[in-house]
């Protein structure tokens, strides 16, 4: 076995010196960047191998021919390797910041965590450490100025399923506690839904109305609005319509028109979502399930991409003991460390 290193200015440089010394048939066993410790100037280095002896060639040959791999598959692998290599070093040179060992480890951490990799990128280049990754990401979250429980009260968009009436439970129960008075409205005319929002108004002790359309809706907060926190649910559907057939009604209103986003979503899924809907029509994001999420990374990328505030993240089932309402900024304990606050 023949093994030399090679050096040159560019990895597509080094790899020619291989070709033309060694052959087609060399290996590349490994490839790094380093720089000369004087003039400080940039070069690539490659470790390339290949087996002189033809003996050796044949029983390897046959070795790979027996075991189902043949030496077109073999050649194939290796110029794989190559372009992964190119890749690689086309990377670096666009962002150089992966050259730093401690940056590059901040991006697999970022990355496992699930936040886009262009947000990651975006993320290194301004943190070298756990400490200063933590204050860029609190930089990019936009958080809404007063406290959920200091807002006139809500009128929740989302997806079937997302949690919206259970969110308004625990949205509740937290008001109750601090003695303040609220209405349930409801937009939703299914018999489940009805009967649910029924459930909870007796659990919450408040008031539940079921408004039929936009008019009616519009005379009961103008009524209510000075004198009772409103908690307004609607039907969700693929498109979440309802946010634009609203939008006009609310616009003086002072309520804030939150869409519910579930936390255990794929950011896939999540970013169809706003992409479908009329963004212009919310005013801020909540995430809820997020005890149900495997990775917390998605919570910054909506963050970022839907370009709202983020309101509140809830956790826990319905009636569950477990059930809380944790503020925004929980999102940056939940992508660094993994864990909510107590």
């Amino acid at each position: 076995m023949k093994i030399k290193k090679f050096q040159g200015k560019s990895f597509k440089e080094v790899l020619e010196i291989v070709k033309n010394e060694m052959g087609p048939d060399a290996v590349i066993l490994s490839t790094s960047s380093k720089k000369e410790p004087f003039s400080n100037n940039s070069y690539v280095e490659v470790t390339a191998a290949i087996d002189d002896s033809e003996a050796f060639y044949q029983d390897s040959l046959n070795s790979r021919l027996t075991t189902g791999v043949d030496h077109e598959v073999f050649k194939e692998i290796e110029r794989l390797k190559i372009e992964v290599s190119l890749l690689r070093e086309s990377i670096t040179k666009l962002f150089p910041c992966l050259n730093d060992i401690s940056k590059r480890g901040l991006y697999n951490f970022l990355i496992k965590n699930n936040v886009e990799p262009y947000l990651a990128l975006m993320l290194i280049e301004r943190a070298n450490d756990m400490n200063e990754l933590r204050t860029a990401i609190e930089k990019d979250l936009k958080i809404c100025q007063n406290n959920f429980d200091e807002e006139k009260g809500f009128v929740f968009y989302g997806l079937p399923g997302v949690g919206k009436t259970t969110t308004i439970y625990k949205i509740g129960q937290i008001l109750r506690t601090n003695n303040q008075k609220i209405m349930l409205l409801s937009l939703d005319s299914r018999i489940s839904s009805v009967a649910y929002i029924k459930e909870l108004a007796l659990k919450l002790k408040c008031e539940a109305k079921f408004v039929k359309d936009s008019k009616e809706l519009y005379k009961v907060m103008h009524k209510e609005i000075d004198r009772k926190k409103i908690l307004i649910d609607t039907a969700g559907d693929a498109n979440i319509s309802i946010a634009r057939q609203l939008k006009n009604l609310l616009k003086d209103m002072p309520v804030k028109k939150c869409l519910v986003m579930d936390a255990s979503m794929s950011l896939g899924s999540s970013i169809r979502v706003l992409t479908t809907m009329d963004t212009a029509s919310v005013d801020c994001i909540s995430f809820s399930k997020i005890d149900l999420a495997q990775t917390y990374g998605n919570l910054y990328n909506l963050s970022v991409l839907s370009g709202k505030p983020v309101s509140f993240i809830t956790s826990g089932a319905y009636e569950h003991p477990e059930a809380r309402v944790f503020p925004p900024e929980t999102i940056t304990n939940l992508v660094i460390g993994g864990a909510s606050e107590n």
